[in-house]
């Protein structure tokens, strides 16, 4: 039984590794691509790019959320999966930008399904396990960072870069066989149904979802403010430091964020996810200054190992608290509507990135992150984390 359980852990977290590695295999040289491989020599068009992208999974996530609550979920993904492929070959017989954003926006009207994947994985592994599953998506998560940055770093280098899609769509075209293999008789309908008898009724849930998203969306925006430009800002304010080094240091935070799993599986109980996620936080906005005001390299390293010891425990703890704070039939359907939120902060990132690159400087967007990281901690301490409130399954009501 524990052994047929891994497996079906290992197909899901394989679905979120490659997920993650598709979406971020570029974007910290999309400059370097577009104008390698485009002829695209306009910083903006990056923002403009990931703005797009941002703006599809906005319109399309809540569906496939949806969709959810009538349809088995390994369904659901299985057309995901498949509709990925596809869309992940055509993007690598683009001959233009125009093409090439084209396909990306009906590869992620399909990828999007891959959302449900992470509650999918708290909702099989029980209420016991959500620390440790939490822990390890964060490894997984940044784990394809890594690997992602690395190939990314080598794409840009070769002569034609395109060409890499394929094997991506290979990827996925293998990671759905074994979806389908593994997935036979999963059910997350069944556990619904089980643990809908004694579901709670929540008289405040959509006020707690709201304001859980605000958090979520601001964190988002903090985060992914820095991620575009970073290449570029290193290697512009930093002497001697190439492309290949500004990739080492982009990945330091995931690096730290793979090392933090221990401590997140140890740590991040329901009664001390408060006090850890204020405390992140407050350490996360603090690097954030530091990365962007800092001129000495080694100031900027170890502010980077803080930051990203800092992003992997906050993420788990908000979304541990989410978890916890959600009836485990509703875990999907929760789930799809706060990403809504963390997505206008997707959307609204590259946005920001791009004004505050060309109306001041490629340090700028650090030092906006962290006064929105700021914001975040007062926000997160007075609406989410305040000391009245308790889990939606213990503020209930029973008609």
């Amino acid at each position: 039984m524990r052994y047929r359980q891994n497996l079906v852990s290992f197909a899901l977290f394989l679905c979120v590794f490659l997920a993650v590695f598709n979406e971020v295999l570029l974007s910290p040289f999309y400059p370097q691509f577009f104008r390698k491989v485009f002829g695209v020599e306009d910083l903006a068009y990056t923002g403009y790019y990931i703005f797009i992208c941002r703006l599809t999974v906005v319109l399309c996530a809540p569906i496939w959320g949806i969709l959810s609550r009538n349809i088995e979920v390994k369904y659901l993904l299985y057309i995901g999966q498949a509709g990925t492929a596809i869309m992940t070959a055509l993007m690598g017989t683009s001959n233009s930008a125009s093409q090439f954003l084209v396909y990306t926006i009906i590869l992620l009207l399909f990828k999007s399904s891959y959302l449900l994947v992470y509650p999918l994985i708290i909702q099989l592994a029980g209420k016991q396990k959500r620390a440790t599953v939490a822990g390890i998506y964060q490894a997984v998560f940044h784990g394809a960072i890594v690997a992602a940055t690395i190939a990314g770093a080598g794409m840009v280098n070769f002569a034609t870069p395109l060409r890499l899609f394929y094997l991506i769509a290979i990827a996925d075209v293998v990671q759905l066989i074994i979806c389908i293999y593994i997935l036979q008789g999963v059910s997350a309908r069944k556990e619904d149904k089980q643990n809908s008898e004694n579901a709670p009724v929540v008289s405040n849930q959509l006020g707690f979802i709201v304001a859980i998203g605000m958090v979520i969306l601001s964190f988002q925006l903090a985060n992914n403010l820095v991620r575009p430009y970073f290449t570029e800002y290193v290697t512009t304010n930093f002497i001697n430091i190439n492309l290949l080094s500004s990739s080492l240091l982009f990945l330091i935070p995931s690096i730290m964020a793979i090392a933090a799993l221990p401590y997140i599986r140890k740590a991040c109980k329901p009664k001390a996810l408060p006090s850890i996620y204020l405390v992140g936080i407050c350490l996360l906005a603090t690097s954030l200054f530091f990365q962007g005001w800092t001129q000495n390299i080694v100031v900027l390293i170890l502010a980077r190992v803080v930051y990203g010891f800092c992003l992997a425990v906050t993420q788990a703890a908000l979304e541990l608290q989410l978890f916890n704070s959600s009836a485990s039939n509703r875990l999907h359907f929760n789930y799809s509507l706060t990403t809504s939120f963390a997505n206008v902060g997707h959307l609204a990132a590259p946005l920001m990135a791009s004004w505050l690159v060309n109306t001041y400087s490629l340090a700028v967007p650090f030092l906006a992150a962290g006064v929105i990281g700021s914001v975040n901690l007062i926000f997160a301490r007075f609406a989410v984390f305040k000391k009245s409130s308790l889990p939606l399954s213990k503020i209930s009501h029973h008609p």
